[in-house]
């Protein structure tokens, strides 16, 4: 399985938990590559569009049966308020900067203390 990586510096960074579904699925991490455009209506009726000249990407990662220690450090991840540094192996092996835009985790199954697991879901923008 490829690995993940997200953090403050290209280098010396943990990879991210590996991607795992309980029902054993093929894993999909979708990437999105929208164009971005504003729509404008002209006083005659006519409609123009602007197309920007940078569409940043998009990334959601989600995960399902995360350990508490998994769990909080996707937590520290999510709690550093500023760009990280990003490298998606499923994908390429290029770094890009990237912000988290959308982070969010529930409890998976909870059968005793020390069985807890976490559903978690993440959300990447990239910087340009």
């Amino acid at each position: 399985m490829a690995a993940i990586y997200l953090g403050l510096t290209e280098s010396a960074i943990d990879p991210l938990p590996p991607i795992r579904w309980a029902g054993g699925g093929a894993p999909g991490i979708p990437t999105d590559n929208s164009k971005q455009v504003e729509k404008a209506s002209m006083l005659d009726g006519s409609t123009r569009f602007n197309f920007k000249s940078k569409h940043p990407r998009k990334w959601t990662l989600e995960w399902e049966m995360l350990k508490d220690t998994e769990l909080a450090d996707l937590i520290t991840l999510n709690q550093y308020n500023q760009s990280l540094f990003f490298q998606n192996n499923w994908e390429d092996a290029t770094w890009r900067e990237v912000v988290i835009v959308g982070f969010s985790f529930d409890p998976f199954l909870n059968a005793g203390s020390t069985a807890c697991r976490y559903s978690a879901s993440m959300e990447l923008e990239e910087v340009r």
